[in-house]
């Protein structure tokens, strides 16, 4: 990191830098990776985009550790109450005429991703990575007859989804709280789903094979991930390592929208859908919003984590990842860093 980003990116977490400057400058980091990413050739671009594959295929992290949050700390979902929509949807929302409230975009997003991936009542359903469990939350009442396996890689959030569960006296739900990597199934799915949690599978090698053998004969993987429309790249590669907001999600690697078509070997692809930046831009606002709006029950929230020395801190770097979010994904009119949606069916 230069010694000009790093005391741009402390000037930032001190919230004393006006907004409009901190937007200016998410947005001349994302031109400048741009230009980096796009190596001047295509000879270049396409090297970097089969050692991208060559990683994918061995096993690779997406993301890195978040180098500030402290060991074990892990808010509880009702700092995440106060700013996502009511079903704590963690991914992109839907905004079909831009009008749409929070919470409508949510169900859209919710609705056409089960729609694209052809879930029916009465499937056997396995989403791996379900967050806050709004997809399940949201297939258990819309698919009374279907059953639901949600695995979470967090306890905490694995015990608020039962709690989710028994409180609304939903039956067809089994919550299991591992990593991929640990999953054993003997069972077989109609579906296997995953939305905008990729980074779970990649890092397991033979995940594309273990995925088919948990698959009925006609059984589909749905998997939903940001992306970049054209450019794999390496986040330290193209400036980005120490972008705002990476204190919250770190990426390491972003993957082109086709870099998942190249995983054809136990699969093949039967569909794939782009979305607009847009879109993410959009639901990222909304959480800025509210972010703001209910900024004086957050802080206190943020002080039971880290302390009361850094809450403002951690408010700071909250608030530059909504931003960076944002201005990321509304970049070059939402062409370049989009959400790309996948439905793989057995060989």
């Amino acid at each position: 990191m230069s010694l000009t980003t790093k005391l741009v990116l402390k000037a930032l977490e001190t919230g004393i830098v006006p907004e409009r400057l901190t937007r200016a400058w998410i947005r001349r980091l994302c031109r400048q990776a741009i230009e980096r990413a796009a190596l001047g050739e295509v000879e270049a671009r396409h090297a970097v985009f089969r050692q991208l594959h060559k990683e994918l295929k061995m096993g690779a992290a997406l993301r890195l550790p978040c180098s500030e949050e402290p060991q074990g700390a892990e808010l509880e979902q009702d700092f995440f109450e106060l700013f996502l929509g009511k079903r704590l949807s963690i991914g992109c929302c839907y905004f079909p005429t831009g009008a749409e409230v929070l919470d409508e975009a949510e169900d859209t997003m919710l609705w056409m991703s089960a729609d694209r991936a052809r879930i029916r009542d009465g499937m056997h359903i396995l989403e791996i990575g379900c967050g806050w469990g709004a997809m399940t939350l949201w297939l258990a009442r819309q698919y009374p007859q279907a059953h639901i396996t949600a695995v979470i890689d967090s306890t905490k959030r694995s015990i608020h989804l039962q709690k989710q569960l028994n409180e609304h006296d939903i039956k067809n739900v089994r919550v299991v709280a591992a990593e991929f990597e640990d999953l054993k199934y003997n069972e077989e799915f109609d579906r296997v789903i995953c939305l905008e949690r990729f980074d779970l599978l990649s890092a397991t090698p033979d995940w594309e094979a273990r995925v088919e053998k948990w698959l009925k004969p006609d059984g589909k993987l749905f998997i939903q991930q940001q992306v970049h429309t054209d450019l794999g790249y390496y986040q330290d590669s193209v400036g980005l390592a120490d972008f705002p907001g990476n204190a919250i999600v770190n990426q390491r690697l972003v993957m082109s929208a086709e870099l998942l078509l190249m995983f054809q070997e136990n699969l093949h692809v039967e569909d794939y859908w782009k979305i607009s930046g847009e879109q993410y831009r959009m639901t990222a606002e909304h959480w800025l919003e509210r972010y703001y709006d209910n900024r004086l029950d957050i802080l206190p929230l943020l002080e039971k984590v880290y302390g009361k020395k850094m809450a403002w801190t951690w408010y700071q770097r909250w608030r530059l990842y909504l931003i960076a979010t944002a201005e990321q994904a509304a970049f070059n009119r939402g062409q370049d860093w989009i959400v790309a949606q996948y439905l793989f069916a057995r060989r």
